[in-house]
């Protein structure tokens, strides 16, 4: 039996955090959760992920250092941006470093699993 896939979610809101990794946990997915730029670059630098989802405003830092670190130490993860701050400028620079997908605030889980799958 295959390990299930693992996603590493971070959110500076720990609610957000939650809700997605509820999404996930019942859709099979296992989930390590990170609440800031500093424990999520320590997640990456220590255990593999499959999937890495990212809000783009954190503070110290950013999703794009978050997607910068998964390019560099896990190139086979893919990263989603997420942000209620989005604008089409953003989208396509997150696509253009690396980024899978695009995720705008709110959103589904149901929206988050169809860009998972």
């Amino acid at each position: 039996m295959s390990e299930p896939v693992h996603v590493l979610v971070v959110d500076d809101n720990p609610r957000m955090v939650a809700l997605v990794e509820r999404w996930l946990v019942r859709a099979g997915y296992r989930v390590t959760g990170a609440t800031s730029v500093q424990e999520a670059l320590q997640a990456l630098t220590a255990q593999p992920f499959d999937w890495v989802i990212a809000d783009l405003r954190l503070p110290m830092g950013d999703g794009f250092d978050i997607l910068a670190c998964a390019r560099a130490h896990q190139p086979q993860a893919r990263v989603v941006i997420m942000t209620a701050f989005g604008s089409e400028v953003i989208r396509q620079r997150a696509l253009a470093q690396g980024a899978y997908a695009f995720l705008s605030k709110p959103f589904s889980g149901e929206a988050l699993l169809d860009v998972l799958t």
